[in-house]
């Protein structure tokens, strides 16, 4: 006798995971910026997760003892390196606020001097058309600050987060596990632990490249006498979070800053950063993935595109890890309980 579903009950089942898919979506739209810090949340989870599991393992520690060394090398390891370097660093950062909207001037009134440029502000009617109202700027203005004001009150959710998810995983896991049935549940334990271990994987991978290239972009820049080498670099690492937009980000202001020097500055600019670029993607990445976590390009800038549409800015930042959480589970869920084939889990 065939074990195989008839033919109705397969087409049921079918439609029934294509509308769960379609509300699982419409969810995620409605609710995305409240999930997308949940998970950044659970993201920082992993990794102080991460850092207490090591302590644990090699020192006589308890969960919360090795958590807390762990929170307390966070915070005071940047205030260490600050005060080293702090007064410099500070002093550049202050310079670089104040040069950009010089440097975005500079860069405008040498536009405005092209031909086609004066063509088209000669007409009044399109230099009004580009020059915003006091209202408008007024708005702005106000705008940034409530934006400015969402992002510290998120900022402390997903600490908060990532501090209680960190110091009793178990509990929220087992809670997570007794949603599935019991001759589930063991899998279900696996995937979990897959999930994280991925995760984790990549946020080392991450932080590596972030250090290499930030120290690699603030080397260049000083060597070249580029103002604000220090300032530059860290901002470089910290955009380069965010794989193949991050560089660009990073890379507009340095040639605006270089801009007001000179052209030559924007030779040297676009010199180190190439360079930079060149040393991470066929140097530092590969040794980098030997160990960590790593995507095809199409799939990351994919996942980047698409969440970008469905949450903005925050989309874009948390694409990647997102794009692991999917693959794991397809590989795991599907390729391997459905088809039945094997193959290599994400990070492992």
């Amino acid at each position: 006798m065939s074990s195989r579903r008839p033919f109705p009950n397969r087409v049921m089942i079918a439609v029934g995971i294509v509308a769960a898919s379609i509300l699982l979506l419409y969810l995620f739209v409605v609710l995305s910026r409240v999930l997308l810090i949940v998970f950044a949340g659970v993201l920082v989870a992993v990794g102080l997760g991460g850092g207490a599991d090591i302590l644990q393992r090699r020192t006589p520690l308890e969960r919360p003892g090795a958590l807390a060394v762990v929170i307390t090398t966070a915070i005071f390891v940047p205030f260490i390196l600050s005060g080293m370097v702090g007064p410099p660093l500070t002093g550049q950062i202050n310079d670089l606020i104040v040069q950009l909207p010089e440097a975005v001037a500079r860069f405008r009134e040498r536009i405005a001097n092209l031909d086609w440029t004066q063509r088209l502000l000669a007409d009044p009617n399109a230099l009004r058309d580009l020059m915003p109202s006091p209202k408008e700027v007024m708005g702005g203005v106000t705008s940034a600050f409530s934006r400015t004001l969402g992002v510290v009150a998120n900022v402390f959710v997903i600490v908060f987060i990532g501090i209680y998810g960190a110091a009793a995983p178990s509990s929220y896991v087992s809670g997570i596990v007794h949603l599935t049935p019991k001759r589930h549940r063991e899998r279900a334990h696996e995937v979990i632990n897959a999930l994280a271990h991925a995760l984790r994987w990549w946020l080392v991978g991450r932080l590596t490249m972030m250090s290499v290239v930030g120290a690699l972009t603030m080397l260049g820049l000083w060597i070249a006498g580029v103002p604000t080498p220090l300032a530059l670099g860290l901002l470089a690492a910290l955009l380069s979070f965010v794989p193949y937009v991050g560089p660009i980000l990073s890379f507009i202001p340095a040639v605006l800053v270089a801009l007001m020097v000179s052209l030559t500055k924007v030779f040297y600019v676009v010199l180190v950063f190439g360079a930079v670029q060149t040393l991470e993607s066929y140097v530092i990445t590969p040794l980098v993935q030997q160990r960590a976590v790593s995507m095809p390009p199409v799939i990351l800038i994919t996942a980047q595109i698409a969440m970008g549409v469905l949450a903005g800015a925050a989309g874009v930042l948390l694409a990647a890890p997102l794009a692991i959480v999917v693959i794991v589970l397809l590989q795991m869920l599907y390729v391997e309980d459905v088809l039945g084939d094997s193959v290599r889990i994400l990070g492992q």
